[in-house]
């Protein structure tokens, strides 16, 4: 179910910054901070990743696409925090693919460790925290990062529009989407050999929903920029895939 309007935004402030043991500890004691090299390498033919220093391999797959019409996106559980606020920076209008990076093991399941927004293929040059209103990177201390909150399991990327529509339904129908949701992803996760996953439309929309690595928590995003300062892509850490020096 979903909580009351006030109850979810306090939610969501709650845990707009999340601490601690998921972030790496780095030597300059410092926030965490974009890893060029892994976000590459986690999309590559034979990939692999270290969990929990096991080595485990990882398939990308697109899932489907997110159509932007406002020139936002947002990146969000789609079940408890499908209001929530777009990224400051501007993006590109269009329809766009979203690539997801796969662990797969069997002694950890199969988990989505890296969801992305393939807007152009340029190449990335830089990397930056994507920031809401409200988040001030000069705030974060030792091991920590701003992170989209999951209380649902769930993440998804869509334009805000998408969002607007929906919170104006009846409590009824919003349960009824929910509901159908749910159905239509573990269906078609079953049948692409994915965890819960779903590419959907929404009207003129299209959004994805993902099945948000561990589960439950706050997850960071990255917008990646080319030579130009245009923005290539925009990336979602789902914190499966190990850090290099993170402490456990």
């Amino acid at each position: 179910m979903r909580p009351v309007p006030g109850i979810r935004w306090a939610f969501l402030a709650a845990l707009a910054c999340c601490f601690g043991t998921a972030a790496p500890s780095r030597a300059d004691d410092g926030p965490l901070r974009p890893d060029a090299a892994r976000f590459e390498a986690a999309f590559r033919p034979g990939a692999t990743g270290t969990v929990k220093g096991t080595s485990v391999p990882l398939d990308s797959h697109v899932l489907g696409e997110v159509t932007v019409s406002t020139g936002q996106i947002v990146a969000c559980d789609p079940f408890v925090f499908i209001e929530a606020k777009p990224f400051i920076r501007a993006v590109p209008k269009g329809r766009f693919p979203v690539r997801i990076a796969v662990m797969r093991s069997k002694r950890f399941g199969d988990r989505i460790a890296f969801a992305r927004v393939e807007f152009s293929q340029a190449p990335v040059v830089t990397w930056e925290r994507a920031l809401v209103p409200g988040q001030d990177p000069a705030k974060l201390g030792k091991n920590e990062y701003y992170g989209f909150p999951v209380d649902a399991g769930t993440g998804a990327f869509l334009d805000p529009a998408v969002g607007a529509e929906i919170v104006a339904l009846p409590p009824d129908q919003m349960q009824a989407l929910d509901d159908d949701w749910i159905r239509q992803a573990e269906s078609y996760g079953k049948e692409h050999g994915l965890p819960f996953a779903l590419p959907v439309s929404r009207g003129a929309h299209a959004l994805v929903l993902f099945s948000s690595g561990w589960g439950d928590g706050a997850y960071p995003s990255w917008f990646g920029l080319a030579a130009d300062g245009s923005v290539a892509m925009l990336l979602t850490d789902l914190r499966v895939v190990d850090d290099p020096g993170r402490q456990e």
